[in-house]
This record gives C-alpha cells, sequence and structure tokens, in this order.
C-alpha cells in the first residue's frame, strides 16, 4: 500500500501541478530544485501535457518578422498557411511568421508545402485524345509463357477451342 502523502513528501508530479502555467519549464525546474525536489524538464512538459487544466494556456510567440505579409483569414493547416504568404518572404521568414501565428514548422516542411503547390497547378488536367496503344509482346517465350498462363486459368479444353475457332478464322481471311 502506498505511503500517504504528506505536505513535506509530496510527489514531483503534484508540485508541478501546483505551479503556475505561466512559468516555463526550466522555471519549474529551478523552484523544485530549491524546494528540494530533483526533476528534469522533461516531466514537467509530460506532467502539463496530461493535465486538463493546462489546455488553452497562452503559448509565448516571437515577433514578426514581416506583419504586413500575415493573412488576416485564419489557415486550415500548416501548409495552407505557408501557401498564403507570398512566395518572395524567404523559407527564414516564413518559419518566424508562423511562429508568431502559432505554427511550428521548420525551412524543410516550408519547401515541400511550396513545391507541391507548385505540383498540383501544373499537373495535366485534360484527358488522353489518342487510344491506348497495344503493346506487342517481343519474344515468343513471352507469348508462350502467357498462353499457359491462360489455359491454365481457363482449363485446357477452353483453351484449345479458342485457339481453333481463332484458327478457323485466319483461314478464312487468307483462304486456305
Amino acid at each position: 500500500m502506498p505511503r500517504p502523502r504528506t505536505s513535506k513528501n509530496r510527489s514531483k508530479s503534484d508540485f508541478i501541478r501546483s505551479q503556475p502555467a505561466t512559468l516555463s519549464g526550466p522555471e519549474v525546474v529551478a523552484k523544485g530544485r530549491a524546494a528540494g525536489i530533483k526533476f528534469s524538464p522533461q516531466l514537467v512538459y509530460n506532467v502539463r501535457g496530461g493535465s486538463k487544466a493546462m489546455k488553452g494556456t497562452v503559448k509565448k510567440t516571437a515577433t514578426p518578422v514581416k506583419s504586413a505579409a500575415i493573412v488576416t483569414s485564419p489557415a486550415k493547416s500548416k501548409a495552407d498557411f505557408i501557401r498564403s504568404l507570398p512566395k518572395t518572404m524567404s523559407a527564414k521568414e516564413v518559419v518566424a511568421t508562423g511562429k508568431a501565428q502559432g505554427f511550428k514548422f521548420d525551412a524543410t516542411y516550408v519547401y515541400w508545402a511550396r513545391g507541391s503547390a507548385s505540383k498540383k497547378s501544373t499537373r495535366a488536367t485534360t484527358a488522353r485524345k489518342a487510344p491506348a496503344v497495344s503493346r506487342p509482346i517481343t519474344t515468343s517465350t513471352k507469348a508462350e509463357t502467357l498462353l499457359r498462363a491462360v489455359a491454365a486459368e481457363i482449363g485446357l479444353g477452353r483453351a484449345m477451342e479458342i485457339l481453333s475457332a481463332e484458327r478457323a478464322m485466319v483461314r478464312a481471311v487468307v483462304g486456305g
């Protein structure tokens, strides 16, 4: 049976939960060390991440690089946000602007989002005009392998009936 907690021997998680939500992880660790409790900032993030009381707290954000380029309507996703910005902005500027808006991504994601947007716009949307071209069987071994596979699939008797009917049609055309 676990021993009951007193104010002197309370758990690390309880200590973390008792701290204000405005404190950062390292600040909570510093307060804990001052109180004689040792733990890592990762424990702070884990405990706060599971706490429903922490949901909706205000996050610290950086100042935007180009505030005039920010779109006033909220984007649906990170990629939509990146595509809404002008392409003249560098990837670093886009990342900084995204951080100011609460998005987390790096320069690689900016390049990916911009690249996939251009692929979508240049993709051919018209249907093919010419009919499909049949590809000839180039070697006799491929034709024989195909014939054996068809015969195995539909049965040898039915395959021979089809072949004899085709032979009769060829003889009628050739006249022999």
